[in-house]
């Protein structure tokens, strides 16, 4: 794969992990606004009881984080995109696992009594 084209894929896949954070904050929010659920991450813990604060800190700083990350890998050569792409990857499956485990949790508020 050339690398202009991995790097176009490598910044595909960030903005798709940026949309899977994003929905990652969405679906927490509804889920511990229904009272049946905690947020499991004892560092989002500190700040997801603010709308405002959890929402710069989750969509807002990414969204920069990202337009950053972008932006450095027109100066890696081959190899520094493939590993970037392998660690992207990574990333994704992490986001991809949150988000199903968020399915799980509202299949199981549906039928929660």
């Amino acid at each position: 794969m050339h690398a202009i084209s991995l790097r176009n894929n490598i910044s595909k896949k960030l903005f798709l992990m940026y949309a899977l954070n994003v929905s990652d904050w969405i679906c927490t929010m509804i889920l511990l606004s229904s009272g049946k659920f905690a947020e499991a991450n004892p560092i989002a813990r500190t700040f997801i009881n603010s709308f405002l604060l959890s929402f710069v800190i989750k969509c807002i700083l990414p969204f920069f984080i990202i337009l950053s990350i972008c932006y450095l890998t027109k100066m890696l050569e081959y190899n520094g995109l493939k590993t970037a792409d392998k660690t992207v990857c990574f990333g994704l499956t992490f986001y991809i696992a949150i988000n199903v485990d968020h399915l799980i949790n509202f299949l199981l508020l549906a039928f929660w009594k």
